[in-house]
């Protein structure tokens, strides 16, 4: 069991990496994101747009890091995923660019994507949390 655990807080750990790594990127590279934004959602944001996105991403990917909010964090950040699956289906499918569209570095979405599945329905049984800290403190004080 313990093992399990072990392997949901590394899954956890780098699925936060993941997700902070583009926070970070909406930070420093906001023309990047407005590019991204307006070639793959077919959205143009305003220049500000992106330190906001990015800000709040922040927050999210800190939240995944440490297990806190599960439901909402694990949720939330296979959402985000969720919508960059289905905007890059093309890349997705055409791996290797025979079409023209993708290239095959793309593949790493569905191992990411099956990452982020695994650890939301799983949430629950990932114990090295900042969630399951604050329960088993709460237990104490209670004299439980």
């Amino acid at each position: 069991m313990k093992s399990n655990a072990i392997g949901l807080l590394v899954l956890r750990f780098f699925l936060g990496i993941f997700l902070l790594q583009w926070s970070i990127e909406k930070l420093v590279l906001p023309s990047s994101a407005i590019r991204i934004s307006q070639s793959f959602y077919g959205v143009a944001l305003p220049e500000s747009m992106p330190y906001i996105l990015g800000g709040a991403e922040v927050v999210l990917s800190t939240a995944l890091l440490f297990g806190a909010f599960r439901t909402v964090s694990y949720g939330l950040a296979l959402a985000i995923h969720t919508i960059t699956v289905i905007v890059s289906w093309r890349q997705l499918f055409d791996p290797y660019g025979l079409a023209k569209v993708g290239n095959h570095l793309w593949i790493a979405t569905w191992p990411t994507f099956g990452g982020f599945v695994a650890l939301f329905l799983m949430r629950n049984s990932d114990i090295y949390t900042i969630d399951e800290w604050r329960a088993r403190r709460l237990a104490h004080a209670k004299g439980g």
